[in-house]
């Protein structure tokens, strides 16, 4: 029986799937070390790129992701219940890591915690800056199906942080800001019982600096000069034009089968990965450059008053937005010629996806 839970729960964009990646590769290193990351039953039916377990936590807190049904959770129970049968099959320490713990409220924080047959529960937070967050969060709504643009994925942000303390600790549709506002985090995990608490920072690279820091927060020093996991399968992010591209095609199929939109989306995603001149990088346009600011300022301001630990350095997370030019019509337009020729590649001249390629194609500048 596991005799210590050590938790990561994320944050998003803050090098997450990377470190996974390692914990997945280094598993035999890691057991040796006595921390144990368990292998969960949908990585072996092949449904994921990288074993986590954000599917399995689906299987216990279910609705309380306001991405998941009943449904969903329901079909993920047995996978939580084999997690748990593996904590409990193996002594010392054991690991799981899974981001989405970092939105749940304080009740479903005290549900998990009452699961697990030990009280002796460490949290790992990993977290880069907002100005280089948010982009890349805008930037996967897109890749997930929303067509929004960046202004208004902000102004949307603002208005939610803006409705105060109580909105964002008890509405489901809050829970970017659970997770982003650090001092808040680290209390919401605190407040069911006196939690250790690590906030590994990264500046986004070398990946090498996350890791050694990650290992520390683990207690696996030993692991840091691990060799670095490069997977095949690793996106890049998409760059601002290719976003807006995808963002103009995700608007024209929205009222396609969700099946249908998703593939569609990943085939497009695809083929910008192949692409030897991306563009820019999406990032924070200038006109919000002093809210951001002043949200960084005054996280972590308060993130200082609380007992987590920090590993690394929080100048890490007070990088200042770098002036960037908006795409040039160039740019877009490469990125829409590429969209384009992904999708009449795929299907006959006379299936309604041709025909709409063809569509992008007469739009382009």
């Amino acid at each position: 029986m596991a005799s210590k839970i050590v938790l990561h729960i994320g944050l998003q964009k803050s090098g997450t799937t990377f470190l996974q990646h390692m914990l997945q590769e280094n598993r035999k290193a890691l057991a040796e070390a006595g921390v144990h990351y368990p292998i969960p039953r949908d990585w072996a039916r092949g449904k994921r790129s990288v074993a986590n377990h954000e599917w399995a936590t689906y299987g216990l807190l279910g609705t309380e992701y306001p991405w998941v049904s009943d449904q969903r959770a329901a079909k993920e129970s047995a996978t939580w219940q084999d997690i748990l049968n593996q904590v409990d099959a193996v002594p010392g320490t054991v690991l799981l890591s899974a981001e989405a713990l970092s939105v749940i409220r304080t009740p479903a924080i005290r549900h998990l915690r009452a699961v697990f047959n030990t009280t002796d529960i460490e949290v790992v937070i990993t977290t880069r800056s907002l100005a280089s967050a948010l982009p890349s969060l805008w930037q996967q709504h897109i890749r997930n199906g929303w067509s929004v643009s960046i202004e208004d994925f902000l102004e949307r942000l603002a208005r939610k942080r803006d409705k105060g303390h109580d909105h964002i600790e008890n509405a489901p549709s809050a829970h970017i800001w659970r997770a982003f506002i650090l001092n808040k985090l680290v209390q919401r995990w605190q407040k069911p019982a006196t939690t250790r608490i690590s906030i590994v920072t990264t500046p986004g690279n070398p990946q090498r600096l996350l890791w050694e820091r990650f290992a520390q927060a683990i207690n696996a020093p030993a692991l840091a000069n691990a060799p670095l996991v490069h997977p095949k399968d690793a996106h890049t992010g998409l760059t601002a034009p290719e976003t807006l591209i995808l963002a103009s095609l995700n608007a024209t199929v929205q009222q396609w089968p969700v099946r249908d939109a998703a593939r569609i989306r990943q085939i497009v995603t695809d083929r910008f990965q192949t692409r030897p001149h991306r563009g820019t990088k999406a990032t924070v346009p200038p006109e919000w450059h002093p809210r951001l600011t002043e949200w960084t300022n005054n996280d972590l301001t308060n993130l200082r008053r609380t007992t987590a630990q920090i590993i690394g350095d929080l100048a890490d997370l007070h990088q200042t937005p770098k002036p960037t030019p908006p795409p040039s019509p160039e740019e877009t337009a490469n990125a829409g010629a590429e969209a384009a020729l992904a999708l009449a590649n795929l299907t006959s001249r006379h299936s309604p996806l041709h025909r709409t390629a063809h569509r992008l194609l007469r739009l382009l500048p």
